[in-house]
């Protein structure tokens, strides 16, 4: 009899176990959203119009959220997961194709900042913010995000500038060849974009981290340290031979001064050059030889 009170027992622990460790992981069916109806619109999927929130209504994946001047909302996840979008936001909350159910949510920023407060017990991946510049997910704590278009033209034609800060927790930042695998309380991070993606450059603007330089193999083909005022470029061409893309990495000081320079195409050897003399400044002036287009011509000879 003590043996089956025992083994009830551990069957009884197992489910309660079981049952905590679903809730702490699971989001809500659909997600709410709460703004006011005068500076708040939704567009659910299918509709041709945008229509005024419904505070507390739960709407559909696909749907489109956005504030206008002088508005804000928060987007429910569940009731500890939030998405708080400031005035002049738009973004759109989807589930994950193939992720168990409730488990997973992908929040496309299109315009704007969000403050995202998430629970330190989801799986890395359970929330992830894309945008057109860089992705983000591994959240703990409290993080923001703020897409923007760039007005003054620089001469790298950068078109959309993000801005990454963790303020009391944490975040993975990644992009194409690129990744920020924990920028930790405090960090903050600006990467910018041309439209087509051919030039991303990486700019910390507060704490220290690394960035990793990813040419899809397992292993980064470097991983480089980020202090306040360093730079990274990046500069994407496809070969006029074969088509293959042609990466080229260019890694400043904060003084300006070159660092390191990583030329690859992905999935194959990176070449390597350290102790650069100054190649390129802050403002996107570029005169260095180890552009995109200069080390085509070794990577298809």
């Amino acid at each position: 009899m003590h043996t089956l009170n025992r083994a009830a027992s551990l069957v009884v622990v197992s489910v309660l176990t079981l049952a905590t460790a679903l809730q702490a992981q699971s989001f809500d069916i659909l997600f709410r959203v709460i703004g006011d109806k005068e500076s708040c619109q939704v567009k659910t999927p299918g509709s041709d119009d945008f229509d005024s929130v419904i505070n507390g209504k739960a709407y559909p994946f696909g749907t489109i959220v956005r504030t206008e001047k002088g508005g804000e909302a928060t987007v429910l996840l569940s009731a500890e997961d939030t998405v708080r979008m400031s005035a002049k936001t738009e973004l759109t909350v989807s589930d994950v194709e193939g992720a168990p159910a409730n488990t997973r949510r992908m929040i496309r920023l299109a315009k704007g900042r969000v403050d995202l407060s998430v629970r330190d017990v989801l799986p890395d991946n359970a929330v992830t913010l894309e945008t057109a510049v860089a992705s983000c997910n591994d959240f703990t704590g409290h993080c923001s995000a703020e897409l923007s278009k760039i007005r003054k033209s620089s001469r790298d034609k950068l078109d959309l500038s993000l801005v990454v800060h963790a303020d009391n927790g944490a975040v993975r930042v990644f992009g194409p060849q690129f990744s920020i695998p924990k920028m930790k309380a405090g960090s903050t991070v600006r990467i910018e974009s041309s439209s087509d993606r051919s030039i991303t450059r990486i700019v910390n603007e507060a704490n220290e981290y690394k960035v990793n330089i990813d040419n899809d193999t397992d292993t980064p083909v470097a991983s480089l340290d980020m202090n306040v005022r360093s730079m990274i470029r990046i500069s994407r061409e496809h070969a006029a031979v074969g088509g293959k893309l042609a990466v080229s990495v260019l890694a400043t000081a904060p003084d300006g001064s070159g660092k390191e320079s990583i030329s690859f195409v992905p999935g194959e050897p990176a070449l390597t050059v350290n102790g650069l003399r100054q190649t390129e400044t802050h403002d996107g002036a570029a005169g260095s030889s180890t552009n995109a287009p200069a080390m085509e011509q070794s990577l298809i000879k």
